[in-house]
């Protein structure tokens, strides 16, 4: 069972840019590309990405030290 703070990418797209939303060709590409951030997770064949992801064009922002620590903590 998905985390129920994550959604699906499609879904995502529709809230961040509405009827505008880009090709899900591209949002598969912004995915490899680390350009979603926090990054999507693969569920099945669906992406699911957290309400508050955000794109970044420039690829993946440094995580701060907090966000360093707790995934850190949930890889051990």
């Amino acid at each position: 069972m998905t985390d129920p703070r994550l959604i699906p990418l499609s879904s995502w797209a529709e809230r961040e840019y509405g009827e505008a939303r880009p090709h899900a060709n591209t949002l598969y590409s912004w995915v490899r590309d680390g350009k979603i951030f926090p990054p999507p997770e693969k569920h099945g064949r669906t992406y699911f990405v957290r309400a508050d992801a955000v794109y970044s064009p420039c690829g993946r922002p440094t995580p701060s030290l907090v966000e360093r620590i707790n995934a850190a903590r949930k890889a051990s």
